[in-house]
């Protein structure tokens, strides 16, 4: 199987800092990390690539520094790491991020599958794998926990509602894999440490891809940051006096004059 992972390297919560003129998020070294649900994705990919043959392929759109979630694939199994990364790229939101993830998809030739993860931890939009699946005209099924290979299809399996759903898809398909997959293998230091001595990132710019300009960063982008606005929570602690009984009654009379409950 030829099978294309995309992943992403998210900011640390703590320390999400955002350029003061374009509003856009500062991604360095010291604040990053693989996003923890595309770890889901790689591990699923590594397992098709045992049982069924073939090769991975993880691709990331991002400033140089995002090398290194490349490598960290490479150390659980991936076979090469493609990095698509240009200045004008930056500041894009989901729907020019999965164009320039589709362009540089189709740059690397034929495959049988993408994987993505279920959503970022630093956005949280979920929106990135349908909206690539759309961008390339693909079939795709999000929310999957189990995948096996049937003829030209995947038999996949996914949870909806407290169901099993099994869904059968045709060669090529995307889709997401669910936390419900199982918990991935970490790499060791030694694999991380092998994977960036024995493994080159390949990289690709506006120029190397079939892509329009305006189509990139923040001019393709449909959606932009305006303004950002600090927010402060308030917190009061009260201590409520009296036994076990006059505490509870205290309490459900403090519910229901902040209508908590009826």
């Amino acid at each position: 199987m030829k099978i294309i992972v995309c992943i992403k390297q998210v900011l640390a919560t703590g320390r999400i800092k955002f350029e003061s003129k374009s509003h856009t998020l500062v991604r360095k070294t010291e604040n990053s990390y693989i996003n923890p649900n595309d770890l889901y994705a790689i591990q699923m990919a590594v397992q098709l690539k045992e049982k069924y043959g073939g090769k991975i392929t993880a691709i990331t759109m991002g400033p140089s520094v995002s090398e290194e979630v490349l490598h960290e694939a490479i150390a659980m199994g991936v076979d090469q790491g493609l990095l698509l990364t240009d200045p004008r790229f930056a500041g894009a939101d989901t729907l020019a991020t999965s164009y320039v993830l589709a362009k540089g998809i189709l740059s690397i030739g034929e495959f049988d599958v993408i994987l993505c993860g279920a959503e970022s931890t630093d956005s949280g939009t979920g929106q990135v794998g349908p909206q690539l699946a759309e961008q390339m005209d693909l079939p795709q099924v999000v929310g999957v926990k189990k995948v096996e290979k049937k003829g030209n299809s995947l038999r996949l399996m996914r949870t909806s509602d407290g169901f099993l759903e099994v869904i059968e898809a045709p060669l090529p398909v995307l889709i997401t894999i669910s936390r419900e997959a199982g918990f991935p293998q970490l790499p060791s230091l030694l694999d991380i440490q092998q994977a960036y001595i024995n493994s080159k990132i390949d990289l690709a710019a506006l120029e190397d891809l079939d892509v329009g300009e305006n189509k990139v960063g923040l001019s393709g982008s449909g959606t932009w940051v305006t303004e950002l606005t600090q927010v402060f929570k308030k917190k009061k602690c009260t201590f409520i006096d009296g036994d076990q009984r006059q505490q509870a009654r205290t309490l459900i009379e403090k519910f229901i004059e902040k209508d908590l409950i009826g």
